[in-house]
């Protein structure tokens, strides 16, 4: 009767373990899926920040459409400042080296497409726009590429 006790005791701690470790589990899922749900609204928010209306930059509106990318140019280009000067070429890994390299190539091209679009009429505005803009999606790809080695 004394094991029968026990035994029942035992069995009826564990499954409220159970239950309170499947209850931890699936809060601490949602939480998980909660977080990972504002990131992508984070990231979403960026995006469409960054280049939503894209399409809304015509010709007629060139000026303002550089008159953005060069505030978001300025903003970059600090912090870029500072991750060349924590950069040590002598120290860094091969990966580190490469992705220094890689957003040296990237502000080059961007910088040159920039130019470029100075350059563009009516006819080739869209077409220098959208290159622009990819340059720009490419800097700062390789800039978090940079920063994360």
């Amino acid at each position: 009767m004394k094991n029968k006790l026990i035994h029942s005791t035992l069995l009826l701690a564990t499954g409220l373990a159970l239950l309170n470790f499947a209850a931890c589990s699936k809060a601490k899922r949602e939480d998980i899926a909660d977080k990972s749900k504002e990131a992508y609204q984070d990231t979403k928010a960026a995006v469409v920040e960054g280049w939503d209306n894209l399409k809304d930059y015509t010709f007629e509106k060139r000026s303002d459409f550089t008159l953005k990318l060069k505030a978001k140019q300025a903003d970059f280009e600090a912090g870029v400042s500072k991750l060349r000067a924590d950069y040590s070429e002598a120290q860094a890994s091969a990966s580190r080296k490469a992705a220094m390299n890689e957003l040296k190539d990237s502000e080059a091209s961007f910088k040159e497409k920039f130019a470029a679009m100075g350059n563009a009429t009516a006819d080739t505005w869209d077409a220098a726009r959208d290159d622009v803009a990819a340059a720009w999606d490419r800097v700062q790809a390789s800039y978090a590429k940079a920063r994360a080695n």
